[in-house]
């Protein structure tokens, strides 16, 4: 193989990926430079120079050493890993292909804008559960499982429409490894917590399949008991919003979903078609689900007073982050708030001075964290008059935990 075939599959995977075919195919990580770069060689063989891996893109010679990386690893690397190279240089580079598929009763290939607009939230919708769900299963994610969604949604390529009534079609990298946390550069990727794009695709089918035979057990017996029940195989109310963006507006049409598999680096080319159809009759059945499952855990406003126990400075384009143990507003005992600089500034005071913090806000949970967004109207107060309120019979606060 000569270097502009290197250079040609170096194009096709990223650094994490490299590593991740090293390590499947028993080669061992030997030292580096954290944020620069790692050092590989195959198990066994310590008398072997190995490779140097680059893991700083922002390097101006990084192309250069990530090929020759590539092409070290075909030297030293055995048949399997050869062939699994040679594969990534033809894999097809669009992706799993997943369609949203709209019927309506308008010219071919055109869709009433609105019921348009509900096509594309619900594709994106649909894919954000897809992901989420291969964190944790929850009845109501929220802001839960964010960064594994967003990251997921950056790598997918949205295609061209078709005519079908109207199509929505996109694209995900199946060899693509996302992350539950974020990693830093330089990071090896954890032993767990890792999916890939195909992983997440293939997700979507089982929630939406899942999706479908919850409907179908109501209708036939008008039990709700499957909404809850099935929270463990993904059902949520995310994936009731999604489905019903999906059939609203549809005159009554069919609406489907269709995935087709690309190649991957692991696995060659064939095809695995998904169907999943969903009607407007299925619209309150979904409405009713929904309802079921946001009902303990849809965010809430209060107003909550406490003491600031954990600070974590705002970064360039980010904000502060707070910790508050809760004395009243909330049945929550702690409870964390993203702060901008000035009232990130408040809450440093109510820690040094030893005031409490009165904050409102919208009250979500995140796994297993209580979280204040859009956070507004913050005053401190005196712990001596929060102590007098608890101890006054007439006093309407919450008792303190």
């Amino acid at each position: 193989m000569n270097s502009l075939k290197f250079t040609e599959i170096a194009s096709r995977i990223s650094e994490a990926q490299l590593a991740h075919l090293l390590e499947v195919n028993g080669w061992e990580k030997f030292g580096g430079q954290t944020n620069m770069y790692s050092r590989w060689r195959p198990a066994g063989r310590e008398a072997e120079r190995g490779l140097l891996l680059p893991q700083n893109d922002e390097l101006v010679d990084y192309s250069d050493l990530f090929a020759q990386a590539v092409a070290q690893a075909w030297k030293l690397g055995d048949s399997r890993l050869r062939t699994l190279l040679e594969r990534a240089a033809t894999v097809q580079t669009l992706g799993d292909e997943m369609k949203f598929h709209k019927e309506a009763r308008t010219y071919v290939g055109t869709i009433q804008w609105l019921a348009g607009e509900d096509l594309h939230a619900a594709a994106r919708k649909s894919m954000t559960v897809a992901a989420k769900s291969r964190k944790s299963k929850l009845a109501y994610f929220g802001n839960s499982n964010a960064h594994l969604a967003r990251s997921f949604l950056e790598s997918v390529l949205m295609g061209q429409t078709e005519v079908g009534s109207y199509v929505v079609t996109a694209y995900a990298p199946p060899a693509e490894i996302f992350t539950e946390k974020k990693i830093r550069p330089g990071d090896t990727l954890p032993a767990t917590g890792t999916h890939t794009g195909r992983d997440i695709t293939r997700g979507l089918v089982d929630v939406l399949q899942t999706t479908r035979e919850v409907v179908d057990h109501y209708a036939n017996t008008g039990s709700s008991a499957g909404f809850v029940d099935n929270v463990n195989r993904g059902f949520c109310f995310e994936i009731t919003q999604a489905v019903r963006d999906l059939v609203r507006d549809s005159d009554g049409a069919e609406v489907g979903i269709e995935m087709n598999v690309a190649a991957d680096l692991f696995e060659a080319a064939r095809t695995e078609s998904h169907k999943l159809e969903f009607s407007p009759a299925d619209y309150p059945v979904l409405e009713t689900a929904g309802n079921i499952l946001a009902a303990t855990s849809r965010p809430q406003q209060v107003t909550v007073v406490g003491a600031v126990t954990l600070l974590e400075r705002p970064q360039f384009g980010r904000p502060g982050l707070i910790r508050v143990d809760v004395l009243s507003g909330s049945t929550a005992k702690k409870m964390r708030v993203r702060l901008k600089s000035e009232d990130y500034d408040l809450a440093m005071d109510a820690h040094r001075d030893n005031m409490a913090i009165k904050v409102t806000g919208r009250q979500e949970i995140e796994g297993r964290y209580y979280w204040l967004y859009d956070p507004e109207r913050i005053e401190l107060i005196p712990m001596e008059v929060i102590q007098v309120q608890a101890e006054s019979p007439s006093s309407e606060q919450h008792p303190l935990f």
